[in-house]
């Protein structure tokens, strides 16, 4: 049997991955110097037979034949200097979901924002319809979600491969797709010229249907529901990009000819997606949702999908690196900005999410707080999760919504729940 190995496995991308391998008649091994056994992730990859090492090296030996990495290992890592003595192949993990693929036919979902949510919309009614699919995903699928069951992937029998495809390190162009959804486009991670020009080079590689974008958004008569060919859809996700996710994929299934009533029987039972304004609970009539957005755009639209004309949106983010942080600062302080002017309430920013390694600290989220407070939004520096806890608690009041926003930090989804499971309690 092959046995792969995995650098940070418990990455968002990297775990997914593994758990196809796994499925996929690989032994699989990893190491992540986040590892917890404590951790949801890491029980799940345990729990289907995935052995998980320290990161010093000693996960891999001769008998290793590939070794998977991500663009944000860097180049000193003890595994990846590990395998290089050893003479493992390294393979990019995009590289290594191309190769589960193989010939079969593939759709893949790109863009700036809301990739996740209609990777997992599609994957869901393409499941729905007995169309059996394999789905590679960036977060959990609510319905598939069990007991160590991440939900983020999905192995089925046929040929048919739905995936996430990632721009931010330009490896979605090592995928030549059937078809491919590219939800919009808007600056992140490069500016946008060269990001037009990358997602142009993806769909010329795409040899099918190429959905770009949504058109004008026809909402119908229920809450979160559009009219699409005079049929009305609806989704349980509230906010308007969710329901323009969801056009693009009714737009994708439209040119497959799909039969559309059950394209909309399948929507109507889609549960979401983790941490996409996921509802932790609710306290003191104060609702508390848990969201992953990261970068100006998807921030934006997650302020706006839970903004209450009856109460305050109490907000708190993570920046989860330096480099984003820097590069998006002018755009975040005008997001931020722009939704203190219309709706009041509270932003408070923690710590920039540091996970090790070399980085150079650019800007900070202090600076980010300093900005705000120029324009006169009263942004807070919270030091640590025990203060913003103290501070949302003496805050809010009933009829409010706690928003928390960010990538990569496991601890964001937890406070979420510990908020609602120890309100006005000491931990």
């Amino acid at each position: 049997m092959r046995r792969i190995h995995f650098i940070g496995i418990g990455g968002v991308g990297m775990n997914g991955l593994a758990q196809l391998a796994a499925c996929s008649d690989y032994s699989v091994s990893g190491s992540d110097r986040a590892y917890s056994p404590d951790s949801e992730t890491f029980q799940a990859l345990e729990d289907i037979g995935i052995s998980i090492f320290p990161q010093d090296g000693s996960g891999m030996d001769k008998s290793t034949t590939q070794v998977v990495y991500s663009t944000a290992i860097e180049s000193d890592n003890p595994d990846l200097q590990q395998s290089k003595q050893l003479g493992i192949p390294l393979l990019h993990r995009a590289e290594l979901l191309n190769k589960l693929i193989g010939d079969d036919e593939l759709i893949a979902v790109a863009g700036t924002a809301g990739k996740t949510t209609t990777t997992g919309l599609l994957g869901w009614i393409f499941e729905c319809m007995e169309k059996d699919p394999s789905v590679y995903n960036g977060a959990g699928v609510v319905n598939w979600k069990r007991p160590k069951q991440l939900g983020n992937i999905r192995r089925g029998s046929s040929n048919l491969w739905i995936i996430e495809a990632d721009e931010s390190d330009k490896s979605f162009l090592n995928f030549h797709p059937t078809h491919t959804i590219i939800t919009n486009i808007s600056r992140d991670h490069y500016e946008l010229d060269e990001l037009h020009d990358l997602f142009a080079q993806f769909c010329k590689q795409t040899s099918g249907i190429i959905i770009e974008g949504s058109p004008r958004l026809h909402l119908g008569k229920k809450p979160n529901s559009f009219v699409f060919q005079g049929m009305e859809f609806s989704l349980s996700m509230p906010g308007k990009h969710n329901l323009e996710n969801a056009l693009s994929a009714v737009r994708l299934c439209a040119a497959l000819e799909l039969d559309l009533e059950r394209v909309r029987d399948a929507m109507a039972r889609f549960k979401g997606i983790e941490r996409r304004l996921e509802v932790a609970g609710e306290v003191e009539r104060i609702r508390i949702i848990d969201d992953y957005a990261h970068n100006p755009a998807k921030i934006s639209a997650a302020l706006a999908a839970v903004s209450n004309p009856h109460g305050r949106v109490r907000a708190y983010w993570r920046p989860h690196g330096f480099t984003p942080l820097f590069q998006g600062l002018e755009d975040l302080v005008e997001v931020f900005s722009t939704h203190w002017e219309k709706n009041g309430g509270s932003i408070f920013i923690l710590p920039v999410y540091y996970a090790g390694g070399t980085v150079a600290k650019k800007a900070t989220s202090a600076d980010l707080v300093n900005r705000l407070n120029l324009n006169g939004v009263p942004a807070m520096l919270v030091p640590n999760y025990g203060v913003l806890k103290q501070q949302l608690e003496a805050t809010a009041l009933p009829g409010d919504t706690l928003l928390g926003m960010g990538a990569r930090d496991p601890e964001l989804p937890r406070f979420a729940k510990r908020l609602v499971s120890k309100w006005k309690k000491h931990d």
